[in-house]
């Protein structure tokens, strides 16, 4: 395969994983702000559950259509080339919970924990079992950890699905069948 072939596939799957984590930010916002706002912790439980579950859903769907890309164009697989992958669908949540980090350090305003939580929907819910207040500065440290490690989800769910289709198998081979 011609280098500058798969570079451009490359830009091309990057920009489809990045189109998969706006669509998760579209529909969790949905949802957070409809249901996320109970006062009834079991609800905010089921809410981060379902908004985590679209995340991964929809990281698991990018990381199967570029390995259906790859396995077309002939490319030969390794652990980069999903990694990086995972990588793009990380990286708006990690750049947020980095500025986060930094709100809480007292070098960005207290006050970008409420854009955090608009900006990161998927961890809205979360956010919200741990701190429902909006200003940084009340957010528990091991609330940073979590936060940072939710960040990551993207990058196995992608690496799994590619993986996985690049083997032969279909993220649909993990369903349950009766």
């Amino acid at each position: 395969m011609h280098r500058s072939c798969e570079v451009g596939g490359t830009m091309k799957e990057h920009l489809k994983l990045f189109g998969y984590w706006v669509l998760a930010e579209v529909l969790t916002l949905f949802i957070d702000l409809t249901l996320s706002f109970s006062g009834n912790p079991l609800v905010r439980c089921i809410c981060a559950v379902c908004t985590l579950g679209i995340l991964t859903a929809l990281m698991v769907q990018g990381g199967y259509t570029a390995a259906l890309a790859d396995k077309k164009a002939h490319i030969t697989p390794n652990f980069t080339r999903p990694f990086t992958l995972g990588l793009t669908g990380s990286a708006v949540p990690l750049l947020l919970t980095l500025l986060l980090t930094l709100s809480k350090a007292g070098v960005l305003p207290d006050g970008f924990y409420r854009i955090y939580k608009l900006l990161c929907a998927p961890f809205l819910s979360v956010c919200n079992l741990m701190c429902a207040d909006v200003v940084t500065s009340l957010l528990p440290g091991f609330g940073l950890a979590v936060l940072f490690l939710l960040s990551l989800l993207p990058i196995p769910a992608v690496c799994i699905a590619y993986t996985m289709t690049m083997q032969g198998k279909s993220p649909d081979d993990l369903m349950i069948k009766k």
